[in-house]
């Protein structure tokens, strides 16, 4: 006869409780083989200017990644890269972020341009003039625009911020793609409305914008860039910190860096439904 400690325990839960076990095992195993991907531990790695998913083919920044950093885990890629004048004095920056394919993940991302604008290493703690934002149509896909201005710097900005791929399954909906970042000119150099359009018409993703070879599968490839230029532990950190802008005198890179906004969703219901 089982002692009262057991009686107490409705059948119902246990079956339930046992079931949520059995799924955990299924979502794990599921995590190594889904869609041919290997199991990914936290890693980061700087990238050679050729690789990264992130392209700006503008005049002012010479079309080429000054830095290229990439992080990856079992549940995203994020995509650091930034842009420079031969000069120096305007840049821009850029995150692109996803999810492996297939995977139930989805990215929790409620933030706004200006949300952004304000972690960002060169405008963080800047008075900023703001003009109105407008969703336009990109070779990317719909993205916001917003121009600014850091008036303390006299510097003439833009932001930008997509969120494409909705995961149809996810209960809030959530994207599986997002992008966002600025570009500022020269300190005292305006720019008109229609040039900072004609830049971000220049912004594009390898492999979705743009057709390459290199990043033509989204599957097996998933971590390529990752893995050819991964080094060691303490490159990793490094290509991290570069990333975030650490001991940095030139006001780049952004602190959040590499983010985590990767959510899981539509295993397991919460852990109350269990009580």
């Amino acid at each position: 006869m089982l002692s009262s400690r057991f009686e107490r325990v409705p059948v119902m839960k246990i079956t339930r409780t046992l079931f949520a076990a059995a799924s955990w095992l299924v979502f794990a195993g599921a995590l190594s083989s889904c869609a041919g991907l290997q199991y990914s531990a936290e890693r980061a790695a700087e990238l050679p200017a050729s690789n990264g998913m992130i392209v700006f083919r503008a005049d002012v920044v010479g079309g080429k990644a000054a830095k290229r950093i990439q992080y990856s885990d079992n549940e995203q890629r994020v995509d650091y890269a930034l842009f420079k004048s031969a000069d120096s004095r305007a840049q821009g920056e850029f995150i692109y972020m996803e999810r492996p394919y297939s995977h139930k993940i989805s990215f929790n991302f409620p933030y706004t341009i200006r949300d952004k604008v304000a972690a960002w290493n060169l405008s963080k703690g800047q008075p900023v003039a703001w003009e109105k934002a407008v969703l336009m149509n990109t070779r990317m896909g719909e993205i916001f625009f917003r121009p600014y201005r850091l008036t303390a710097l006299d510097r003439q900005c833009f932001g930008i911020s997509g969120e494409w791929d909705m995961a149809s399954d996810d209960p809030e909906l959530r994207h599986t793609r997002i992008m966002f970042g600025y570009y500022c000119g020269r300190p005292g150099t305006a720019m008109t409305r229609e040039e900072m359009l004609a830049l971000v018409d220049r912004i594009g993703i390898r492999g979705v914008s743009e057709k390459s070879v290199d990043y033509a599968d989204p599957v097996r490839n998933f971590y390529r860039d990752v893995t050819r230029n991964f080094k060691d532990k303490a490159a990793s950190a490094r290509a991290i910190e570069l990333a975030q802008g650490v001991g940095n005198a030139a006001n780049t890179g952004i602190s959040e860096f590499p983010f985590r906004y990767a959510e899981y969703y539509g295993y397991l219901e919460g852990p109350g439904d269990f009580d």
